[in-house]
């Protein structure tokens, strides 16, 4: 067995065997470095057992340093050993302050590899939260099924940010510091991801981010931050680009080109930086945006806003909102009588399943731009959607792939790394080429992954894709029907945009 003992002025005095060796527990599991007279003690913050060879060879300068000091007597392994218990004394009874605190480099190669997960658990997210759990059980399974990481088990520190940005931030402060994981995943909404990518850059800890959109969180210039999915502005390209060519492929219906949009969103840092990039995308597209309207995260009555909207006359309203806001507003839509040519949604409120079944027929027809589909043809996903029915009851939407993903990939960095020092598992994760159920993933200079965005409709309380054609279940139903023609059908184009 080696010892994880060593000295700071020497390099690498582990030997392969044993004869007699002093054990020693350390309950709370901290990572710390102690200061000694023969140099440094240093104990791996993931390893509870500290174990003290005495066929460890000690240069003799430390000899004689040491029998000078306490005599001719001096046994440099009874020595190390009442110094590793003092340093756990001291661990124990919370005396080590945490400046003393150091990151473990390398941990003993024994026992599981703990990786930190940020998520909204509690709080106004919760059923996102909720949905990205169900991701990470299945990809925790998955991985120690097949071995975990060289033969360690992996496990899953969890943080919850309670829906709070500061919270998401505190937390990626307390698993890079405290529980000293070598990498973090999270957090789930673009205000707490921005938060806890600033800390993780601060603690030079990989975060790989599976959800949060928002385009500023990979334009800060950091080197620790990878993002399996795709940012706002190719939210709102992907929307544009399926309405055109759907637009092109109705034409043998006449239907009038949409030229007038409203964008309606939450205050927030992920509504903002959608409807901004929409509103960018619509001009250059020149389509004119007749109304632009922001809304109170807590905002439930939306009876005025929607007024306005109507008073508008959009052809296309799209919405960017979570998923209480979402069914408030197909509901008052409908009760309203507001009848664009089309409703749109940037995912988030209207990708849950919820959605379809807490909102009813006001759901019905609505598009979402959405990261994953249970029916997309990429690798594994049919069999992930199987697994996840078949535990969970109902079909997971992107939120539970996207979570899978994530730990997918830092299992496969970990594996590359051969290591869980910081910038070995970082240097990793730039070079990640591989495929998953959310398709492929490379990572660029920006730490962003290119990822195919998808287009579903509600039909029959179902989300079906409907772009882009090569992963398109049928084509879309366009122009939607007026609410007071429900549920007669609608036509079809008969072809896939």
């Amino acid at each position: 067995m080696k010892s994880i003992v060593t000295l700071s002025e020497t390099k690498g005095l582990a030997l392969q065997s044993e004869t007699r060796s002093v054990r020693l527990r350390n309950k709370n599991r901290c990572s710390a470095q102690h200061d000694i007279l023969l140099g440094t003690l240093k104990v791996s913050q993931s390893v509870q057992t500290i174990t003290i060879s005495d066929q460890r060879i000690f240069p003799q300068q430390y000899l004689d340093k040491g029998k000078r000091l306490l005599g001719s007597g001096f046994d440099p392994l009874r020595w190390f050993a009442r110094a590793a218990a003092l340093w756990l004394a001291l661990v124990s009874s919370g005396c080590m302050s945490q400046g003393s605190l150091t990151p473990a480099s390398e941990p003993t190669p024994v026992g599981p590899i703990r990786v930190g997960v940020v998520t909204s658990i509690s709080g106004e997210m919760a059923p996102f939260g909720q949905a990205s759990l169900q991701g990470y059980d299945l990809a925790l399974q998955d991985i120690n099924a097949s071995g975990g990481i060289h033969g360690r088990p992996l496990k899953l520190v969890f943080e919850d940010d309670e829906s709070k940005p500061p919270a998401a931030a505190t937390a990626v402060e307390k698993l890079a510091t405290t529980d000293q994981v070598p990498l973090v995943i999270g957090a789930y909404s673009s205000s707490a991801t921005l938060l806890a990518a600033g800390m993780a850059e601060r603690y030079a800890i990989p975060l790989i981010i599976p959800i949060a959109a928002a385009d500023e969180i990979t334009r800060q210039g950091y080197r620790w931050i990878f993002r399996l999915n795709a940012p706002s502005s190719v939210f709102t390209q992907t929307l544009f680009d399926f309405m055109e060519l759907s637009e092109r492929s109705a034409g043998e219906s006449k239907i009038d080109h949409p030229t007038r949009m409203a964008i309606v969103f939450e205050n927030t840092a992920f509504g903002t930086s959608i409807a901004e990039a929409a509103d960018q995308q619509a001009r250059a597209r020149r389509m004119s945006v007749v109304t632009y309207q922001a809304y109170r995260a807590d905002a439930r009555d939306f009876s005025a806003l929607l007024k306005q909207v109507q008073a508008a006359q959009p052809d296309v309203i799209l919405f960017v909102s979570y998923l209480d806001s979402a069914i408030a507003l197909m509901k008052q839509s409908q009760a309203l009588d507001l009848n664009p040519s089309i409703f749109v949604a940037a995912g988030a409120g209207f990708s849950l399943p919820d959605f379809p079944r807490l909102a009813g027929s006001a759901a019905e027809y609505t598009i979402s731009i959405t990261h994953w589909t249970p029916d997309v043809k990429w690798q594994g996903a049919a069999e992930f959607s199987r697994r996840f029915q078949d535990k969970y009851g109902y079909l997971p939407q992107y939120h539970s792939a996207q979570t899978y993903a994530a730990l997918q990939v830092a299992a496969d960095a970990l594996r590359r790394a051969n290591s869980l020092d910081r910038k070995n598992i970082r240097a990793a994760l730039e070079s990640t080429d591989m495929n998953t159920i959310s398709g492929p993933i490379h990572f660029d200079k920006n730490g962003q992954n290119h990822h195919t965005m998808l287009i579903t409709q509600i039909i029959d309380g179902q989300f079906v894709t409907v772009y882009p054609a090569d992963v398109a279940a049928r084509a879309p139903i366009y122009p939607i029907p007026a609410w007071r023609q429900r549920p007669s059908a609608a036509t079809t184009s008969g072809k896939l945009p």
